[in-house]
C-alpha cells in the first residue's frame, strides 16, 4: 500500500474524484464515509463507464429534441 492513499469521500461529485485521482496517479480508490469507514471502491473503468452512459443518454436526447425541432418547424 501507498504512505499517501487516495481516499474519496462518499459524498465527493464524479468530477472531483476524477480530478483527485489524476492528481495522485490512482486508477482505484477507496470510498470512504465520514467516520472513515471503507463503504467501496472506486476505479477509472468504473468513471468512464459512468461517463459513457451518461454521454449515450445525453446523445439520444439531442437526437430526439432535433427532431422535434425539425417536426416543430413544418
Amino acid at each position: 500500500m501507498a504512505p499517501d492513499l487516495v481516499t474519496i469521500s462518499e459524498h465527493e461529485g464524479v468530477f472531483q474524484t476524477i480530478k483527485l485521482m489524476r492528481a495522485k496517479g490512482a486508477r482505484r480508490a477507496p470510498v470512504v464515509d465520514s467516520a472513515g469507514a471503507l463503504v467501496g471502491i472506486v476505479s477509472l473503468d468504473d468513471l468512464i463507464e459512468l461517463l459513457a452512459d451518461e454521454l449515450g443518454d445525453l446523445s439520444k436526447l439531442i437526437s430526439r429534441e432535433q427532431k422535434r425541432e425539425a417536426e416543430t418547424r413544418r
